[in-house]
């Protein structure tokens, strides 16, 4: 018999098209995981809540596992923030669906805060077990940002009771581990460190040269990419800064992320609009407006082509529960620069794929980048270790196998 999972991630819908401001690391994750747990022989409903009136209730993500969306609150995009209030509609709504059409399942897998605490419920009354992953955490999130972090006030006790609620926490780093006993004294023999993956086939090496001409740029660039959501806590002030400071007219950076647009790259007005205004802003005033160049959010598979393309991916993130944006330009052959925060203290290898500095510190990151532009052989010698690094410690197979070895002892017991 096959085992029956039901995940929550209520606002990370794996089919959702990236690039939007909630939209990313979660609902990747949540996509390669059900497809490959479906791959395992494991049947999978992955619930989140409806953001349109025209999405369909089901909608099948391979063969094994679809998604269903929940018909709680307003049919459209809202804020993280705002779906606390909704979680004992969503609650609600998930018992009395599950009634309606007889399902029982064998196990749940909730990601993210909002959707633990409905896990908790639902482990309450089905009696059915329970794992979390939560992609990021607020205390920690909460120290990086400080004043400016938008998490409501009772993230941290929802969080707490799902450590203490759940029977395993699949924790992405051991930095994670970390955190949830020393933040939220879990137990730490309920924590399994088990790592994103990548999807090796999407993301892959193609001709760096041919790369920059297909994205626009001249094989003589010292091309630096960013990929990511154009939010505070990505660092792309720091980045923007750093670059000025270096002062190198050979270098051009080409900015991923935003809403999704098939444009090659977005106009000059484009960027006062928002949410690109304050970075239009930031050209100016560091005199960057002919090395810089946004392109809006691009979808998954056209991703490999900039990462390709780069000489360097930098990542100056203030707050990276995980960072899969480093595996992914590994993947692709890339070296990195990446600040030394959360996930990326792990997967971002010193000397070996790249270097790290002290978050929010451009002048740092300055010298980083100068390293690396004086001496050509060190960033070879990056690019050349990146695919087989990746290959050895971050394929979805692998990720894949261990979290399911987690179910079934869970199931177990």
């Amino acid at each position: 018999m096959p085992v029956n999972v039901t995940f929550l991630s209520l606002h990370g819908d794996p089919l959702a098209p990236l690039g939007g401001s909630h939209h990313g690391g979660q609902n990747v994750y949540v996509k390669e995981l059900s497809s490959h747990l479906a791959d395992l022989g494991f049947e999978l409903d992955v619930y989140s809540r409806w953001e349109s009136p025209d999405q369909p209730l089901t909608a099948p993500i391979t063969e094994g596992a679809r998604v269903i969306r929940i018909k709680v609150g307003p049919p459209k995009p809202i804020q993280k923030e705002e779906t606390l209030s909704l979680l004992p509609n969503v609650a609600r709504w998930l018992s009395g669906f599950w009634k309606e059409h007889q399902f029982n399942y064998d196990l749940i897998h909730s990601h993210y805060y909002f959707s633990g605490a409905v896990a908790i419920y639902l482990k309450d009354t089905w009696g059915i077990p329970s794992c979390q992953t939560f992609h990021s955490l607020g205390a920690v999130k909460q120290k990086a940002l400080g004043s400016k972090d938008p998490s409501p006030k009772q993230r941290l006790k929802i969080e707490r009771r799902i450590c203490h609620s759940m029977d395993r926490i699949i924790a992405t780093t051991p930095q994670e581990k970390s955190d949830l006993r020393n933040l939220y004294e879990t137990n730490p023999e309920k924590v399994k460190v088990i790592p994103a993956g990548v999807n090796l086939e999407l993301f892959r090496p193609l001709p760096q040269d041919e790369s920059k001409l297909e994205i626009g740029f001249s094989p003589r660039d010292f091309l630096v990419t960013f990929v990511g959501r154009l939010e505070e806590r990505k660092g792309i002030d720091t980045l923007l800064e750093a670059i000025h400071i270096v002062n190198n007219d050979k270098i051009q950076v080409v900015i991923v992320g935003g809403p999704p647009t098939k444009k090659d790259f977005l106009s000059w007005s484009e960027l006062g609009e928002k949410p690109y205004r304050e970075y239009q802003r930031l050209l100016e005033k560091f005199d960057l407006v002919g090395q810089v160049t946004f392109t809006g959010g691009k979808p998954q598979h056209m991703l490999s082509r900039y990462y390709s393309a780069a000489d360097v991916t930098i990542i100056p993130s203030y707050y990276e529960p995980f960072g899969l944006t480093a595996v992914e330009a590994l993947a692709c052959g890339s070296s990195l620069i990446a600040s030394s925060v959360g996930g990326l203290q792990t997967i971002v290898k010193q000397d070996h794929v790249g270097l790290q500095f002290e978050p929010r510190n451009p002048d740092d990151l300055a010298d980083q980048i100068q390293r690396l532009m004086s001496y050509p052989p060190l960033n070879e010698k990056f690019r050349k270790n990146a695919r087989p690094y990746v290959e050895e410690k971050y394929s979805w197979s692998a990720v894949t196998e261990q979290v399911a070895e987690v179910y079934r002892k869970v199931l177990s017991e």
